[in-house]
C-alpha cells in the first residue's frame, strides 16, 4: 500500500514540475492554415503603438493588418495553433484571455496555442489608455480579438480542412537591417524561410528575419505592417500562396537607415523579398514529428530582494535622469514607482522576471519561441549551439515585451541605457535585470531546445 501511495505521488509530483512535452511520431502530418484582416475601420481613428513622440490619431491606411493562423496535426489527432499578428504587441494578461477563449471554444489545450506578434510601429495600440471606455482604440481592440479568436477556432476544429502538406526551408541574407545601438554593433543579416506545400504548390510561407518593423517613424500616422507586409505581398505573388513573418531576435536590430516614411518600407519590404525570393529550398522528410515542449526561465534582477524600501531608493536615483526613449522620463518613473508599490498591498513581488520558452519540432526543424525582445546575440549562439540543426528563433510570443540586452550591451553600457537601466520603468517590472540575466536566459533556451530534440528518440 505504501509502495503504492509512493508511485502515485511521484507521477502527481512530475507531472506538476516537468515541462509541457507534446511527442509524438507516425506517418503523415497534417495543416490547415488561414488568416482574417484585422485592419481598425475607420483608419484615421485609433493611437498608434510604438512611438512616444506620436500625438495624433492615425490619418490614413499604407497597409491592411491581418492575423495569420497555422495548425498542424500529427497522426494521433494532437495539435499545435501558431498565431502571427500583424500587430505591434499584446500584453501578457491580454494574451492569455486570447488564448483562454482559442481553448475553451476549440477544445485544444491552452499550452498548445502560440501567439506572436510582429512588432510593427504602425499598428493601434492593443492596451493602455486609449483602450478604456470612450478611448480610441477600444472598439477596434475588441474587434480584433474576436476575429483573432474566431479565425483561430475556426481553423483548429475545421477537421475536414486539415491536409497532409510538403515542408521545404531555404536560407538568405539581406542587407535591409543594422544594429540599432552601434554603428558597428553585432549584427544577424541571415534570414531562414519555410514553406509548407499542398499539392506542390505553396499554401503559407513563413519568414524570420531579425529586424524591427520601424520604418515609418514617429512622423508616419499611417496603419501599416510595415516592411513585412511589402516583402510579403512581393513574395506571395512569386512563389504563390500566403506569407508572413515571424520577427527574430531584433531587440538591437532596426532598418539599416533607422525609423523614416513609409517610402522607406516600400523599399526596404522589395529589398527583403528581392534577396530571398530565388534562394534554393531544401524538402524536409515527413518523419510524422510533431512536439512541442514548453518551460520558463527565471530572470535576476539586480538586486535578489524586491522591496518598497529598494523600490523607493531605486526611483529617487533615476528620478532626475535623462532618457533617450522619452522627455517625460522622470515623471514616468514616479508612475512606475507609485504601481509598484500598490503592488506590495497584494503580497509579496516576485524576486525574478519569468519567461516564457517554446520549441515547436517540425519533422527535425526547430521553431523556438520566446517572449520579450531578445538581442540578435541570442539567436547567432543558438544556431551556433547547435550547428547541424535548422532553428527559426522568433521573439515577441505570448505578451512579454521586455528586452533581453546581450552580454556585450552590459559590457558596454555605453549606447544601451535604456535597454540596460530604464526599459523596466515601460514594462512595470519592479527592477533592471541583471548582467547575470545573459548566462541564464541562453542557458534556458539552450535546454529547451535540446529537450526537443532528446524527445526525438523517446
Amino acid at each position: 500500500m505504501m509502495k503504492t501511495l509512493y508511485r502515485i505521488v511521484v507521477i502527481i509530483a512530475l507531472a506538476v514540475t516537468a515541462p509541457l512535452m507534446l511527442c509524438s511520431c507516425g506517418d503523415g502530418l497534417k495543416m490547415n492554415y488561414s488568416s482574417a484582416d484585422i485592419t481598425p475601420e475607420p483608419y484615421d481613428s485609433v493611437m498608434l503603438a510604438g512611438f512616444a513622440a506620436r500625438k495624433h490619431l492615425s490619418q490614413g491606411i499604407h497597409q491592411h493588418l491581418f492575423t495569420h493562423c497555422l495548425v498542424l496535426m500529427d497522426k494521433g489527432g494532437q495539435k499545435v495553433c501558431l498565431i502571427s499578428n500583424d500587430l505591434m504587441e499584446i500584453s501578457p494578461a491580454l494574451t492569455d484571455s486570447i488564448r483562454t477563449a482559442i481553448a475553451q471554444k476549440s477544445g485544444l489545450n491552452i499550452d498548445n496555442i502560440l501567439v506572436h506578434n510582429i512588432h510593427t510601429h504602425s499598428a493601434p495600440r492593443s492596451s493602455g489608455s486609449t483602450t478604456f471606455t470612450g478611448g480610441p482604440n477600444r472598439l477596434w481592440k475588441f474587434s480584433m480579438m474576436e476575429t483573432m479568436i474566431e479565425n483561430a477556432v475556426k481553423t483548429i476544429t475545421a477537421n475536414d480542412s486539415f491536409k497532409k502538406f510538403k515542408l521545404q526551408i531555404g536560407k538568405g541574407t539581406t542587407d535591409i537591417n543594422g544594429n540599432r545601438c552601434e554603428a558597428d554593433g553585432p549584427l544577424d543579416n541571415d534570414v531562414y524561410v519555410a514553406r509548407f506545400l499542398q499539392h506542390r504548390k505553396p499554401v503559407v510561407s513563413i519568414v524570420n528575419v531579425a529586424c524591427h518593423p520601424v520604418c515609418m517613424g514617429p512622423k508616419s500616422y499611417l496603419v501599416s505592417s510595415d516592411y513585412p507586409g511589402i516583402a510579403g505581398k512581393m513574395l506571395s505573388k512569386a512563389w504563390g500562396g500566403e506569407v508572413f513573418q515571424l520577427t527574430g531576435a531584433a531587440g538591437n536590430m532596426d532598418p539599416a537607415k533607422g525609423p523614416q516614411d513609409s517610402i522607406y518600407a516600400e523599399i526596404a519590404g522589395r529589398s527583403l523579398a528581392a534577396s530571398i525570393v530565388h534562394i534554393p529550398f531544401t524538402k524536409v522528410k515527413d518523419r510524422g514529428l510533431l512536439r512541442l515542449v514548453n518551460e520558463t526561465v527565471d530572470l535576476p534582477y539586480q538586486i535578489d530582494s524586491i522591496t518598497p524600501e529598494a523600490v523607493m531608493h531605486h526611483a529617487d536615483s533615476l528620478a532626475l535622469t535623462a532618457s533617450k526613449v522619452s522627455a517625460t522620463f522622470g515623471n514616468d518613473v514616479r508612475g512606475w514607482e507609485k504601481e509598484i508599490l500598490a503592488r506590495f498591498d497584494k503580497g509579496p513581488v516576485p524576486n525574478k522576471l519569468r519567461f516564457h520558452l517554446h520549441a515547436l519540432d517540425i519533422n527535425g526543424i526547430i521553431f523556438f519561441f520566446t517572449d520579450g525582445e531578445p538581442f540578435c546575440e541570442y539567436q547567432m549562439v543558438t544556431r551556433n549551439h547547435f550547428p547541424n540543426k535548422t532553428i527559426f528563433f522568433a521573439g515577441y510570443t505570448d505578451g512579454q515585451n521586455s528586452y533581453l540586452p546581450s552580454k556585450r550591451a552590459y559590457e558596454v553600457r555605453k549606447g544601451y541605457e535604456y535597454e540596460v537601466e530604464q526599459m523596466h520603468i515601460y514594462i512595470k517590472a519592479p527592477y533592471p535585470l541583471s548582467e547575470k540575466m545573459p548566462d541564464t536566459y541562453i542557458s534556458g533556451v539552450e535546454k529547451t531546445i535540446k529537450d526537443a530534440l532528446e524527445s526525438e528518440t523517446k
